[in-house]
């Protein structure tokens, strides 16, 4: 959850009509409303906004009902679909503008920039609304490169890093597009034959059932660069559902061998397959360009995307063959440069430049290779990052979109992506120098992923209507996808990554809602210090780094700020932070959650407590004789506890020798 962000509980709805989930808006601002039905085309419907404003009639297209609401007080209101008998609500929490603080007024923006941002993944699905009851789905590709399909994995992905499953609720309205996005990917893939391998010394045929030769991904165009992508969108449905199968019938372009086997076989099968893609020879050995197999060759841009496949798919549990990082680890001295950044061909020369875009990239592969801070690498990449933030500096810098010309970084969706994922890889907060003024609230000065944000809330073209929602280059401002190609789904869903707090994928949220947060109960003096560790984990526990995990407490201490290991509130690679801060109210109870986005992790409590003084019977801040007559007549008694001020020597009997422990201390 974003910070200041108000909790809402989940949107209701029935099994064929459905409605966006819950949200916020700004009073004021107009937003959209909308919703969808399986019910056919003709039926009458009544959308309402839940301030008055209703629209009804026949539904003309069903997979997509909407309309324009504004809202003109600070209040929760209840939006209504109703199709037929079926209906859907979602509440409506309205910020004022005026009243709120800056920082709950940014959360809330975020907040708003997230869903319109998702809803334009949804809506600009291709054929979206002859194709809304088929199995599958995808999106339209406004680019040269010959593996569109990768661009709507993102989507696909973006969707479930903000909490939309495949296998999700009957009231998400997201969950059966990614269910259905699913099937185009499992459709499309090809089989892979890997047997060339099979047995020897570097096997890639790892951890699946026979056939145990056959990898898969995409076989048609760019599948070096494409492969990991579909990796990473079916790691996260791994990570909410490794045992779930794929439907019959899917599988036209792979004899339907898909079909019926576990999203987790099949992730483990494009690893394989990614793995076998690795070059073998030549200073580009370990490393991967845009076809599989490119024997002496690496790119890397590809091998950003590589990056996010595997990293992605090991933290869903799929195993990484050991070979591959061994003979990754030969590109730190071929492809990483003095600098930091990370070769666009492999050239076997350290100091033959690099570029923003890349940088980011750098730092994801000494992350999988286990490289930790501090390292002369990773402070050249940081230092490279800083320098280019606002300025192209870098020689080899290349400008990012077509046409108008606009820098790298910010005006990179592909860049500003691998930064996002490189710095968070280390748990980098700020960056001195970027210029990125504190605040508001607790966001310090420099913070790199604060500025990030700012802009993404700046770019964001007409959120407010039925069909925006997007980041783009076409439309002024610009946010471009690479100097070479532009795709408008790309561009959005890297956005809509950026904004989710996590990095790579999300916990199991049965294990983050139940067991994420530790100690349970606790039991503290007042104006002292208290930590929570939160514990971010995948359905096979295994630890999941780079998740930023936002803590939030209430009670006494309601809304404290504390201080996070690591710094960043970042897990590392144990899928760990710990929380402190300190009492500052007094005698009371405070219970503490942490949020991933907007999942929420168990309930813990704290209680502060005003110590007892040894031998203060009857709790008046002193010992007198008073307390000693009320110890002699409990003599013979247990104490009630460790605590129990009548134990005066702490032995668990109240007796004689406790009366005479309490003489020694009755106060002056």
């Amino acid at each position: 959850m974003a910070a200041g962000m108000v909790a809402m509980t989940a949107a209701t709805a029935s099994a064929d009509t459905r409605i966006m989930p819950n949200r916020q808006a700004l009073m004021g601002t107009s937003i959209i409303v909308w919703g969808n039905t399986t019910q056919a085309n003709g039926t009458a419907f009544t959308l309402d906004c839940g301030n008055g404003s209703t629209t009804s009639g026949p539904v003309v297209d069903r997979s997509y009902i909407q309309m324009s609401c504004t809202y003109s007080s600070a209040n929760s209101f209840t939006a209504t679909l109703t199709v037929g008998a079926e209906t859907a609500t979602a509440t409506i929490a309205v910020v004022d503008p005026a009243t709120a603080s800056a920082f709950d007024l940014r959360a809330a923006k975020i907040n708003m920039a997230i869903e319109d941002g998702l809803r334009y993944l949804y809506q600009s699905q291709l054929n979206r609304a002859a194709n809304f009851l088929s199995n599958q789905t995808m999106w339209n590709s406004n680019t040269t490169a010959s593996n569109p399909n990768a661009f709507g994995a993102l989507a696909i992905l973006a969707m479930q890093n903000h909490g939309h499953p495949v296998n999700g609720p009957a009231t998400d309205i997201y969950s059966p597009v990614v269910a259905r996005g699913l099937n185009y990917l499992f459709d499309k893939m090809g089989q892979i034959n890997l047997a060339s391998d099979c047995g020897t010394a570097e096997d890639p045929c790892q951890n699946v059932p026979a056939p145990t030769n056959i990898g898969l991904g995409p076989t048609d165009g760019n599948n070096g660069y494409a492969t990991p992508i579909y990796g990473a969108a079916i790691a996260a449905a791994v990570n909410a559902a490794p045992l779930m199968t794929v439907p019959a019938g899917i599988g036209s372009n792979n004899a339907n061998f898909v079909a019926g086997r576990t999203f987790a076989e099949i992730l483990q099968r494009i690893v394989n397959a990614d793995a076998w893609g690795q070059s073998t020879a030549g200073t580009g050995r370990g490393g991967w360009t845009y076809g599989l197999r490119g024997i002496s060759a690496s790119d890397g841009s590809t091998t950003g995307w590589a990056m996010l496949g595997l990293i992605d798919a090991q933290s869903a549990g799929a195993v990484i063959p050991a070979f591959v990082k061994t003979r990754f680890n030969n590109l730190l001295t071929t492809q990483l440069n003095t600098n930091g950044t990370w070769d666009y061909q492999v050239d076997g020369n350290p100091a033959s430049g690099g570029s923003m875009t890349r940088v980011g990239v750098s730092l994801q592969a000494m992350a999988f290779l286990g490289v930790t801070a501090p390292d002369a690498r990773i402070t050249a990449a940081e230092n490279y990052i800083t320098t280019n933030w606002t300025n192209q500096v870098g020689a080899r810098d290349f400008q990012c979109s077509a046409g108008t010309p606009s820098v790298n970084n910010k005006g990179c969706g592909y860049a500003m992506f691998n930064i996002f994922k490189g710095l968070k890889s280390y748990g980098v907060q700020t960056l001195p120098g970027i210029g990125r003024p504190a605040g508001p609230g607790a966001i310090p000065a420099d913070d790199w992923y604060a500025d990030y944000v700012d802009n993404l809330l700046g770019n964001q073209h007409s959120p407010n209507s039925a069909t925006g929602g997007s980041w783009d280059q076409n439309v002024a401002p610009t946010m471009g996808w690479s100097c070479c190609e532009s795709n408008i789904t790309g561009i959005t869903a890297l956005a809509e990554l950026i904004l989710s707090p996590v990095a790579f994928v999300l916990p199991d949220p049965i294990l983050f809602s139940t067991v994420g947060l530790s100690e349970l109960t606790d039991t503290n003096p007042v104006n002292t210090d208290h930590t929570v560790t939160a514990f971010a984990q995948s359905s096979n526990n295994q630890p999941i780094p780079g998740a930023t995990i936002n803590f939030v407490v209430s009670g006494k201490n309601a809304g404290a700020t504390g201080v996070c290991s690591p710094v960043g509130c970042t897990t590392g690679a144990d899928g760990k932070v710990s929380f402190t801060y300190h009492d500052n109210n007094g005698l009371g109870d405070d219970t503490i959650q942490a949020f991933i986005g907007t999942l929420g992790s168990n309930i813990v409590a704290k209680h502060w407590i005003i110590p007892s003084l040894k031998c203060d019977a009857n709790n008046d801040g002193k010992v007198t004789l008073a307390d000693l007559v009320i110890i002699r007549n409990a003599n013979g008694q247990v104490a009630s506890g460790p605590s129990d001020p009548r134990d005066g020597n702490s032995d668990g009997a109240i007796n004689v020798a406790d009366v005479r422990y309490c003489q020694l201390r009755l106060t002056p």
